[in-house]
């Protein structure tokens, strides 16, 4: 069923082709191999999906407020620094 499947990637978009396989199966009683499923996913344009994260330190208003501060300030007058840091969500999955 289509609007089902739909419905499951859009609750879970990282859910793997085998979940979504053990889950029409367990829900359906649908025992649909995972290139079917893959076919159907890619025939209703849903395959690859990007999976996009927010930086949790992100603060919009303290971005304004900055901003409203320091914006008259010639970027070429500026020096940036990065803290080099370790972003745990490198390796995870970009795609859905």
């Amino acid at each position: 069923d289509v609007n089902y499947l739909v419905s499951i990637i859009a609750a879970r978009p990282k859910i793997y082709l085998d979940e979504l396989q053990d889950e029409l199966l367990a829900t359906r009683g649908a025992d649909v191999s995972i290139s079917t499923i893959s076919r159907a996913l890619r025939q209703w344009e849903l395959s690859r999906k990007s999976v996009a994260s927010a930086a949790l330190e992100r603060n919009e208003l303290l971005r304004a407020t900055w901003q409203a501060e320091y914006g008259d300030i010639p970027a070429e007058y500026c020096v940036w620094l990065d803290e080099a840091s370790v972003d745990d969500k490198t390796n995870q999955r970009q795609r859905g």
